[in-house]
């Protein structure tokens, strides 16, 4: 069993169900109604609708799901996103199986940013710089959520256009860019990171 934390428009809830085969089940949950009516299309597209593939409007810090449900929690960019990320990594914790593990990828802060930078960033929260904590901090909720084992699999300063794509995320159409100004301030200072950590048994 797999849980998708923001499934969005599907991409990573359709790889989990081709590693997990005809045995395995995935489930996918998203705060916004209109991505899970784009990730039911794009699991049409791809031929999967009677593959188990189950998805969920829900919030995911208080998912609903029954705890000891899954055996992995996936998460793609969509952490940052959250204002109560502590309430997110326990509900996380919460629906693991013991043993079971979570495989994140995210945005943190590896320097701190000016207080009314970080302010103008939080207008928009939708772009992935609005909700990015330091990394310290952010290791922090992880632990405090349960979890051991950290294993941090690859880390990566944002390039400046990484960094002007990721602050309009998903889109100019729903999230103005910053200015290149507020850009320039943080470049060399946000992170995309990809770890593991674990339930113990």
């Amino acid at each position: 069993m797999v849980v998708d934390f923001g499934c969005g428009g599907g991409i990573d809830v359709i790889l989990a169900a081709q590693l997990v085969g005809s045995g395995g089940k995935v489930v996918g949950l998203d705060f916004a109604a209109q991505m899970i009516e784009r990730a039911k299309t794009a699991i049409t597209k791809a031929g999967l609708q009677d593959s188990g593939i189950e998805l969920i409007v829900a919030n995911l810090g208080d998912s609903q799901l029954p705890s000891n449900f899954s055996d992995v929690v996936i998460s793609n960019c969509v952490i940052n996103l959250c204002p109560d990320k502590d309430a997110v990594y326990e509900d996380a914790y919460r629906i693991l199986k013991p043993g079971g593990h979570i495989a994140i990828s995210d945005v943190i802060l590896i320097d701190d940013i000016a207080p009314q930078l970080r302010s103008r960033f939080q207008t928009t929260w939708a772009g992935c710089l609005g909700g990015a904590i330091l990394d310290e901090d952010y290791w922090q909720v992880v632990l405090k959520a349960g979890f051991v084992e950290i294993q941090v699999i690859s880390q990566h300063t944002l390039t400046p256009e990484e960094l002007t794509a990721m602050a309009s995320c998903p889109g100019s159409e729903f999230t103005p860019s910053p200015s290149s100004k507020d850009l320039s301030s943080v470049q060399g200072k946000v992170s995309s990171i990809k770890f593991t950590a674990y339930k113990p048994d």
